[in-house]
């Protein structure tokens, strides 16, 4: 009875004192944080292999760490490149519209494209933003595959498609990613536009802020996995 009353909260404790170590521990090294996160998911996925749920998330999420390490290494400041991701994000944002994101993350779209065209005519060394327009919309894709992954899972495995907590937490951290990166982008315009020096209060906590919430991310996948499975613990 002892066991089954404190083990779950000071598993918790513990695997939550220790992700915030390593994400600490980690900082300034996101080569070792993704493999960090990678294993996470590779866990959680063998841990809930018979959940169908919990695994299609650990999926969506994956193919996102995958494709962010294959832009991030491809990335270039080349200006058919450049096109390439303002095409791809306004693509993005027309096909998911509906969402209040998308509005957002077409505005700072739109006034990046307006400021890339004065930067070409007036020959201005342009700022490195393409891969903060790649993060908005790898993430609004992950919103989307969230959305309707539910129906997925139920057009493969009849009546298995359920929502769960994780959806519903991812969900919301890639609005926030996205909402990091509009408000980043909008700091380095205000720097490189319209001469606002100072403006840089994002710039210095973006990696603080990135790091808390890709922390958080795994310690809300690993709890999912932790709790699938806890009651075999304890009847162990």
């Amino acid at each position: 009875m002892i066991l089954r009353a404190y083990l779950p909260k000071f598993l918790t404790a513990l695997f939550g004192g220790l992700f915030v170590a390593l994400g600490i521990l980690t900082f300034g090294n996101s080569n070792v944080f993704d493999w960090f996160f990678l294993s996470v998911l590779i866990f959680t996925a063998i841990v809930c292999r018979n959940n169908i749920n919990i695994v299609s998330i650990v999926l969506i999420l994956f193919i996102q760490l995958a494709l962010n390490q294959v832009v991030w290494f491809a990335l270039s400041e080349h200006y058919l490149v450049v096109i390439f991701f303002h095409v791809l994000a306004l693509w993005t944002i027309y096909q998911f519209k509906y969402d209040w994101v998308a509005k957002i993350m077409l505005l700072s779209v739109i006034i990046v494209i307006t400021s890339e065209v004065y930067w070409f005519f007036t020959d201005y060394p342009r700022p490195q933003i393409s891969w903060y327009i790649w993060l908005m919309t790898s993430n609004l894709f992950v919103r989307y595959l969230i959305f309707i992954r539910v129906g997925i899972v139920d057009s493969y495995f009849p009546e298995k498609g359920r929502s769960t907590h994780l959806d519903w937490i991812i969900y919301k951290l890639s609005a926030l990613i996205i909402l990091i990166q509009a408000v980043l982008i909008m700091e380095y315009l205000g720097r490189h536009v319209l001469n606002l020096s100072n403006a840089l209060l994002i710039y210095y906590s973006y990696p603080y802020l990135f790091q808390g919430i890709a922390t958080i991310s795994i310690w809300v996948v690993f709890n999912e996995s932790y709790k699938q499975l806890l009651p075999h613990l304890l009847k162990a």
